[in-house]
């Protein structure tokens, strides 16, 4: 009797968090709340520039096939953007080892010609590792869906050793990019010989880490490792062609901190795919070329950037049409991979908000 008491309880929780996540007013609300006091547009426009330079390097220099991996290493820049410049230093070095580091993996997966099932686990394990690390450092921005897309796009991409060094070395040249630019305003009152101003106190990157072991952020990664799993697992089984675009869409749900987050998400995600996959399609039909796909990734990462602290669903409006042209640049993609984009999106959205539902903690019960 004593034991059947909780399991009623975390039956009746878990009904609950899947009624909300069903109720149409948690869509109402997911589209129609905006938050306009934190819009950063200098940010924004600095991850834009640091992405369009180095499209524009590699496709100057003749290394197209890899520019999309130095520019997934600029979108460091996203990363950090509220913190102290002091503050935001070391977690921006962190975080491009990490975007660097992903690619490599990725591209070593690819290289061995691994299984499916062994790349699938591979990059679910590394997704959790990359948000329980990010997690531990407080590190602000996309999250570890980021390096779960430069895993999955170096996997695809690899076919050798020298493929992945090619891989690697973009991406850390990207990521070189991405830090100079988030940090150049600070840089530039010391070339005015002008003092920045003092940061508030925060503790060290090791001290952070100990983190680790907290029970909340061990618990979401594990989440997002079985969930990433699960979702690329049924979208393999079925035959769909990117499974690791459910990983995604998993990953990107369960980056909120609680059960009504993780749900707001999930609906703003899958909706802004729909729409993003169908400006996609209509993109990627045109005949624009690599410097005409160079000048809309920009401009998408640029409002982007802008729009992800207004409305997530907005962000993915943009994002989903900016990865996917990202994604074309080296492999060149159909108009019709834009179904399978929002169909993939779709199937992590729903395994990440049932998970959670069914591990849903005692205080998100209010949902």
């Amino acid at each position: 009797m004593p034991l059947a008491v909780p399991l009623i309880n975390r039956v009746h929780r878990s009904r609950s968090a899947l009624l909300h996540s069903l109720d149409p007013q948690t869509w109402r609300s997911a589209v129609i709340t905006v938050e306009t006091g934190n819009t950063a547009v200098a940010s924004a426009v600095r991850v834009g520039l640091a992405v369009a330079l180095v499209l524009v390097v590699g496709g100057l220099t003749g290394h197209r096939d890899v520019a999309g991996f130095a520019a997934l290493g600029a979108l460091t820049s996203a990363f950090c953007r509220p913190d102290p410049f002091r503050v935001r230093l070391p977690r921006l070095v962190v975080t491009g080892v990490m975007v660097t580091g992903y690619v490599a993996f990725g591209a070593v997966l690819g290289a061995a010609r691994v299984s499916l099932a062994t790349e699938v686990v591979a990059i679910a394990l590394a997704a959790g590792f990359a948000a329980l690390i990010l997690g531990a450092l407080r590190v602000v921005g996309p999250g570890p869906v980021v390096m779960v897309f430069a895993a999955a796009g170096a996997a695809d991409f690899a076919d050798s050793a020298d493929d992945v060094w090619k891989a690697s070395t973009a991406a850390v040249i990207g990521a070189v990019v991405g830090v100079v630019a988030s940090l150049a305003p600070w840089f530039a009152t010391w070339v005015q010989r002008e003092h920045p101003h003092p940061s508030p106190a925060r503790s060290s990157l090791v001290q952070e880490l100990k983190r680790i072991g907290d029970a909340e952020l061990l618990s979401r990664s594990i989440r997002i490792v079985v969930a990433g799993g699960v979702a690329a697992g049924i979208v393999a089984a079925v035959g769909l062609q990117h499974p690791m675009w459910a990983a995604m869409g998993a990953v990107a749900t369960l980056q909120g901190v609680n059960y009504h987050l993780t749900v707001t998400r999930g609906v703003q995600r899958l909706l802004g795919n729909v729409g993003g996959a169908a400006i996609a399609a209509g993109l990627l039909a045109l005949p624009i070329g690599y410097w005409g796909a160079v000048v809309l990734i920009a401009v998408l990462q640029v409002l982007a950037e802008t729009l992800v602290t207004v409305n997530y669903a907005l962000c993915s409006l943009l994002v989903t049409p900016m990865a996917l042209m990202l994604t074309a640049l080296g492999a060149g993609l159909a108009p019709e991979v834009a179904v399978d984009r929002v169909v993939d999106t779709a199937v992590g959205v729903v395994i990440a908000v049932v998970l959670a539902a069914f591990t849903i903690a005692h205080h998100d019960a209010t949902v």
